[in-house]
């Protein structure tokens, strides 16, 4: 459970925003995705092979291809690609033209960090970089080619990879007859959003502690959203005290969100239904009445607005249900922020002040708090509590000791317990 409770400009703020103090942030993945179910590969045709990648989150920042025991009577007829998911069609060229006129047989790993290339001929197994010998190949129809593995990094890994295996002469036939492999490496995400069903964690938790006042206002903050069909995600938010808020409910259509960032406030707009939906402030969007999340969520029906949660205490468990509803694509969340605004008072803090020991007839005093939305009251020596704003100047002061309270105020009319304090002494 990720914890923390900031008190800045007026909110409540937690989670993985830049410049404040946070929980370490979710640390990058690796897997190896298999599909072992042999290919044979057709004389002077193309096959197909796919293997599934879910849930596993945070954009992609290395990928490597095994073809596992491959075999071909004539290895320069071989062109093979692999294609990511998502929008696009991004794809990279794996072998073309390699290996010469002669047979092939072995256990080959593509890698963009391997010292060197496949050869012209005569290849045996190891690990190369992908390699194009021949330009003017028959490359399958509706592919963007890459040469270097490097050109899914930054993509959204979950869905389905698809491997090409094209033999572009007569005469000849092979076979990989363990199949393929990917092994992909991402970045950091904190949930996972699989090809069907519930993200993981599910929910993701975050926790506040002996935070003062009530909810006023609140917003939710997703960062790096990415998923290749989104109007099948779902994302439900549950207060401390059970109150729930449908932040997203089939919106933005069929084409891929890449590493957005949404804030939900309801002063937003909705987010749109069939897209596109980039970064930006959106309103809670529901546009399936009938949506149903699985415990330990509660039943439904759910809220529609996030000030549903004014008036209760920020203190508690805050849960993010997320899910997906349909097959065969998914995504990640890579941060979640609530920022959530109290009617509590601030801390007040002094900015300047006279000097201890002065003959000067007059001060000025400048303070602040590390809240946005308060206002202030001052009390002089033995005078009443009135409201003020900094600079709070006074003047006409007579010889002897003086001093200074300022309290902050807040929404509601909470008044701060432990006053700033300035003390100083005027000379004759």
């Amino acid at each position: 459970m990720r914890r923390l409770a900031l008190m800045t400009a007026g909110v409540i703020t937690l989670g993985g925003l830049a410049g404040l103090t946070t929980t370490s942030p979710a640390q990058a993945a690796s897997g190896t995705f298999t599909n072992s179910a042999a290919i044979a590969i057709a004389d002077a045709a193309t096959v197909t092979r796919s293997v599934s990648v879910s849930p596993f989150g945070g954009a992609i920042t290395d990928v490597d291809v095994v073809l596992t025991n491959l075999s071909h009577t004539f290895a320069a007829d071989l062109d093979i690609y692999l294609r990511a998911p998502g929008d696009g069609n991004q794809a990279v060229k794996l072998m073309s033209d390699a290996c010469g006129g002669v047979p092939i047989n072995g256990t080959f790993t593509f890698d963009d960090e391997a010292a060197a290339g496949l050869p012209g001929s005569g290849c045996g197994s190891g690990s190369f970089r992908p390699t194009n010998v021949a330009e003017g190949d028959n490359t399958p129809a509706g592919l963007t080619v890459a040469s270097s593995l490097s050109a899914f990094d930054g993509r959204n890994p979950v869905g389905s990879w698809t491997l090409y295996v094209v033999d572009d002469a007569g005469g000849d036939i092979g076979t990989i007859s363990g199949g393929f492999s990917v092994r992909i490496t991402t970045a950091s995400s904190v949930v996972d959003v699989p090809i069907t069903g519930n993200a993981v964690p599910y929910p993701y938790q975050l926790a506040v502690d002996g935070e003062a006042g009530a909810i006023t206002d609140l917003d939710v903050r997703l960062s790096g959203v990415s998923h290749t069909w989104p109007t099948d995600l779902d994302i439900l938010l549950v207060g401390p005290t059970g109150v729930s808020t449908l932040l997203v409910s089939d919106t933005c259509g069929t084409g891929d969100v890449d590493d957005v960032d949404w804030r939900f406030d309801d002063s937003g707009p909705a987010l749109p239904t069939a897209g596109p939906c980039p970064s930006g402030t959106y309103r809670p969007t529901n546009n399936d009445n009938t949506e149903a999340f699985t415990p330990p969520a509660p039943a439904a029906p759910y809220g529609a607005t996030l000030s549903a949660f004014n008036g209760s205490s920020p203190n508690g468990t805050w849960r993010l249900f997320v899910t997906d509803d349909g097959s065969p694509d998914g995504g990640f969340i890579t941060s979640v922020d609530l920022v959530i605004r109290t009617d509590a008072p601030g801390n007040t803090t002094i900015t300047s002040k006279p000097r201890k020991n002065t003959t000067k007839r007059r001060a000025t005093i400048g303070f602040t708090a590390d809240k946005g939305d308060v206002s202030f009251q001052c009390k002089v020596d033995a005078k009443a509590w009135r409201a003020c704003s900094s600079p709070l100047r006074v003047k006409k002061l007579k010889p002897g000791k003086h001093k200074v309270r300022v309290r902050s105020v807040g929404t509601s009319g909470q008044v701060e317990t432990t006053p700033a304090l300035v003390k100083w002494r005027v000379r004759r």
